[in-house]
């Protein structure tokens, strides 16, 4: 129980007091490295050997040395003050930036066309923080944001999880991509799905979120939702239609990611269909300063998307 009561009145202050005599040998001179009075310093001592049991000086006149108990407890003492200071030291660098790790899985479109210029601007100012970003679809940012593999996700939401909280950052809707030789190339405006069931729908692989949204919406064509052919990256349908083998829908930041924005895109209607861009954090865990300032920057880089067309803000 005394044990107990010890602990509870010792601090890190008198710890500190402690190391401070010892090494000047003098309260004078410790008291002004402490920045206390000589008579507080004095009365901190005596409360230490008090609780103590012990004396830990022997006093005279001129200067304070430290009995066979006090040389035992320095060593000890100041290894608890060193990791007090280094552990304030390295928060304290967390806290203003100057180490730390943020990663952040994102969707293909996401990861080209708004994270570099944030993610540059980012390092720039935080050099010492190390960034790991991952390119990923939408259930595979989902489950690494669950894993704690990254920081925060963002993507269109795979599936329902209570295990996660979503932030909606805006909305992307659909439209059809094709080449400039294209019939549909001959005019402009929305177009509607009736008028692109003649021809040859080029989909994405059902595991990426488009395909995944477009085969779980009811009242599209079944080759919109289960199409004949199916390919897994952008380069692919790129190269495909451009050679005339038939349209492809997808969403309209989707469209305008390299090498598809050197295809023709309109949007379409009746129905409108969109899926909405959010970020994708673990429900109830808090960002790293890090994390928090990258996640800032990526809200205020946002509004840049809204020049392209079928991109709106929630």
């Amino acid at each position: 129980m005394n044990d107990e009561k010890a602990s509870k009145r010792l601090s890190i202050r008198h710890i500190r007091a402690f190391v401070a005599v010892a090494r000047h040998k003098s309260l004078t001179r410790a008291a002004e490295t402490l920045f206390v009075t000589q008579s507080a310093l004095s009365l901190t001592i005596q409360h230490i050997e008090e609780d103590l049991g012990l004396l830990l000086f022997d006093r005279s006149t001129r200067r304070l040395d430290l009995t066979r108990a006090g040389e035992e407890f320095l060593p000890s003492a100041e290894r608890l003050l060193q990791d007090f200071d280094s552990s304030i030291r390295a928060m304290r660098a967390l806290g203003n930036h100057e180490r730390g790790k943020v990663g952040v899985a994102t969707v293909p479109s996401v990861m080209a066309l708004l994270l570099p210029e944030v993610v540059a601007a980012y390092i720039e100012m935080f050099p010492e923080i190390d960034v790991y970003l991952r390119e990923d679809n939408s259930e595979a940012v989902q489950r690494r944001v669950l894993d704690g593999d990254v920081d925060f996700g963002i993507c269109s939401p795979w599936q329902a999880d209570a295990e996660l909280a979503f932030e909606p950052l805006f909305e992307d809707y659909f439209g059809v991509v094709f080449a400039e030789h294209h019939p549909l190339a001959a005019g402009t405006g929305e177009l509607t799905w009736q008028e692109i069931a003649e021809f040859r729908i080029v989909g994405f692989t059902p595991d990426l979120g488009m395909q995944h949204q477009l085969s779980q919406t009811e009242g599209l064509s079944r080759e919109v939702r289960e199409p004949r052919y199916q390919v897994s990256n952008t380069s692919a349908i790129e190269a495909l239609l451009s050679r005339g083998v038939g349209v492809s829908v997808m969403s309209a930041l989707a469209a305008q990611r390299a090498p598809l924005d050197r295809l023709n895109f309109r949007l379409l209607g009746t129905p409108v269909l969109k899926r909405t861009v959010g970020v994708v954090r673990r429900q109830g865990k808090s960002l790293s300063p890090a994390a928090a300032t990258l996640l800032e920057r990526v809200h205020g880089a946002v509004p840049q998307l809204l020049r392209f067309p079928g991109l709106q803000r929630v």
